[in-house]
Order: structure tokens, then C-alpha cells, then sequence
């Protein structure tokens, strides 16, 4: 789940505190990617306050008042019409006193916060956002400071971060173990959030499909999305460009140079796009997103790229999005994979990369990635996503 998706749910969720169905609640952030989180230090607090202005913005425009409070060093409040954020600093006991005070009735923290003693059984409901992404320790750290828990997250994107070495099962995120094994949530055990509110349905077929059991939609507007230019990359969907290189591992140059020429072309020959208003708008180089799996292809294609180009791994761009994504993959052969299969092959990570476009995806990569020699079930399933997009893709 996205950040959009996570504001949808707490905004029907701040419905019931107003119908005093529930008197307090709490919201906290899964780990960030971040080297502080990796190491096992601190969270940050941005996590925390994305999800929160956005929210009460709408819930003002929908007449609901509901008192916020959000953990927060050293800034001043957050207006938002006539309505004020309620800031407190990161302290158990000040949160106990707003909580028992009734000064607010949404309170936001890192796991670090609610695993405290004094908050045990301070409020009604816990919001643990990125659920897919915290592991089941942390989770239950916290939840004795309330009555239920509501995990929100996407399990099929990436993982938490980690670096240490755990016995198997024990890295999995809390809404992993919920689910064991399954893509989606049961009707039985939660909520699936069906609508996409970015895919273009020639992209959400491929992402539904693989990762999602067939139970993602697109919302109707989105098929008004396109790009609009002459060519191979004009429309919507999906399209692969082979790239024949040997011996790369983590950085080609041949792909490097194809992703230049493709964003060249788009740019020079008067691209637009259609969002999903029907209003038409140049394609400029903000619109096009470039990944990568390896740092050092990001390093070669920053290099070829214009100054301001949003080039990065699948790790900076989870939670954006844009008309146009572009995917080099960038090693030559399965057997030259310096982290494996498990790495360049993983499901989350394609998931990732495909689904942040709104209109049109573009694999770029060597043909002999296709080519898998699979020697476990593990491998099959690896390699199976991927030539599923093959399948389903236009070869330019």
C-alpha cells in the first residue's frame, strides 16, 4: 500500500472517531530505507508526517475536526485551513499527558515511542503504516499500547532493510507472516485495496497478474492516460528493447547508451502525455523516471543523462511516479548477477520498478537474461515474472 492508499484508509477511519466509535489512535511508520534504519538505529520522523497534512486536509474539506497531535522535534505547527496540528516532542510521558488531557485524538510515533510501558493501553486503535515493511518483533513491541491493531502496507513491494542474519522466517515483515505466502490478503482476514489510482490498464494487467492475484483494477479514469508521439513508444503498455552486451555485471554501457537515445527521442520530437483528466501536457524529463538495480548503472546513466534527469535504484523511487518508466537491468547473463538471482531476478523489486508508471513501462536489458538455466522451483519462479513481461510486452 502507497501513501495514497494509506490516506484513504485513515481518512474512513477518522470518520469513526467522529462518530465517537473510537477515542484515540496512533500512527506509526515502518522503517524508511535509510542507513539509520539499516543499522538499527533511531527512525526518522518524515515517515511519520507524510501520510498526516494531506489527510486532514481532506478531512476538513469533508467537515470533519478531529484534534491531530504528531510526534515532532523542533518545528512549529502545521496550519491547514483554520485547523492546527497539535506538535508535541518525542516524549512518552508528554503523549500520555495529551492522550489523558483529551487535547488529541490522532497521535502519531515511531515504534520507538509506543513500545513504552507508560503508553501500554493508552489508545484504541494502532495504525502501523508500511507494515510490510516492519518486522513482526517491532509490531508487537508496540502493540500493547492498544486495543487492535491495523496493518497497512504491500507486502509485494520491497522489503525491510536488514542487515543482520536471522533464523529463516524471522526477517519476515509482520504482514508476511499475516499472509504465509499468499499475494494478497484473505477476505477473511483484512481489507484489499482493488483500485490502482495510477496504472494505465495495459500496465495494471501485467502488475495485477503476477503479484496480485488478478485482484488489482484500474481505476476508469486512468485509461484516459497516453503518450503521445510518433513511433514505438507512442500509447501505453508495455515494451522491451533488447540490448545484446557480454560480461557486464553491475554497469552497461550499451544499455546506458540506449536509455540516452531513448530519452533523447522522446524529448526532441514534441512528446506529450494525457493524464488522467484528458489534459494534455509536454513530456518534459521530470516526467520519466530511469532505474536500475545497480548503483554503478546509475553512475553510467547520470553520466549520458541531462542535469535534473530522475535516474536512481528501485530502493529511491518506491512511492513515485511518473508517464514514462524506463528499467535497465544492466548485467549481461543470470550467471554474471554479482547479488544472484534472488536479487536481480526479485519479484518486489520488478514489481517496483514496472508499476511506478502511469502510462507506458520500458524494459531495456540483454536478451540473455530470458535465457535462464533454472535448476530449483525457487529459480523457476524467479525467472517467471520476468519472461511473463516478455510475453506480454511489445519488442521494439
Amino acid at each position: 500500500m502507497r501513501a495514497n492508499a494509506t490516506r484513504r484508509a485513515l481518512r474512513h477511519f477518522f470518520h469513526s472517531v467522529l462518530a465517537g466509535l473510537v477515542s484515540a489512535a496512533c500512527l506509526t511508520a515502518g522503517a524508511p530505507r535509510t542507513a539509520s534504519a539499516q543499522a538499527g538505529g533511531p527512525l526518522p520522523y518524515a515517515p511519520i508526517a507524510n501520510p498526516l497534512p494531506d489527510t486532514m486536509d481532506q478531512l476538513y474539506r469533508d467537515s470533519i475536526n478531529i484534534k491531530f497531535s504528531k510526534i515532532r522535534v523542533n518545528q512549529a505547527g502545521y496550519r491547514t485551513a483554520d485547523r492546527k496540528f497539535f506538535y508535541t516532542v518525542g516524549a512518552a510521558g508528554t503523549t500520555f499527558q495529551v492522550i489523558n488531557e483529551g487535547k488529541a485524538q490522532v497521535i502519531a510515533g515511531t515504534v520507538w515511542l509506543w513500545a513504552r510501558p507508560e503508553l501500554n493501553a493508552t489508545v484504541d486503535v494502532l495504525f502501523v503504516d508500511e507494515a510490510g515493511q516492519m518486522s513482526l518483533a517491532n509490531v508487537l513491541a508496540a502493540s500493547p499500547a492498544a486495543k487492535s491493531i491495523v496493518l497497512l502496507g504491500d507486502p509485494q513491494q520491497l522489503d525491510q532493510p536488514q542487515r543482520g542474519v536471522h533464523p529463516p522466517g524471522a526477517d519476515a515483515s509482520a504482514l508476511s507472516h499475516l499472509l504465509n505466502g499468499r499475494s494478497t490478503i484473505g477476505e477473511d482476514q483484512g481489507l484489499f485495496l482493488s483500485e490502482s489510482w495510477r496504472l494505465h490498464p495495459d500496465v495494471c494487467t501485467f502488475t495485477s497478474e503476477l503479484f496480485y492475484d488478478n485482484r488489482l483494477m484500474p481505476r476508469p479514469e486512468n485509461a484516459t492516460q497516453r503518450i503521445n508521439t510518433e513511433g514505438p513508444f507512442d500509447g501505453t503498455g508495455l515494451r522491451f528493447i533488447p540490448v545484446a552486451h557480454n560480461g557486464n555485471q553491475s554497469e552497461s554501457p550499451e544499455e546506458a547508451d540506449t536509455v540516452r537515445n531513448i530519452v533523447e527521442g522522446l524529448l526532441r520530437t514534441g512528446t506529450t502525455w494525457a493524464n488522467k483528466k484528458g489534459e494534455t501536457a509536454p513530456l518534459s524529463l521530470n516526467d520519466i523516471l530511469v532505474v536500475a538495480p545497480y548503483n554503478a548503472q546509475v553512475s553510467a546513466l547520470a553520466q549520458r543523462l541531462p542535469a535534473g534527469a530522475r535516474i536512481g535504484t528501485v530502493d529511491k523511487f518506491q512511492g513515485q511516479e511518473a508517464p514514462v518508466v524506463i528499467y535497465s537491468m544492466a548485467t549481461s547473463a543470470p550467471e554474471d548477477a554479482p547479488r544472484g538471482m534472488e536479487f536481480l531476478y526479485s519479484s518486489n523489486r520488478l514489481n517496483v520498478a514496472t508499476s511506478r508508471a502511469q502510462c507506458l513501462t520500458v524494459l531495456v536489458a540483454s536478451p540473455a537474461l530470458f535465457e535462464v538455466q533454472c535448476k530449483t522451483p525457487r529459480q523457476i519462479e524467479l525467472a517467471n515474472a520476468f519472461c511473463r513481461y516478455l510475453e506480454m510486452a511489445r519488442v521494439v
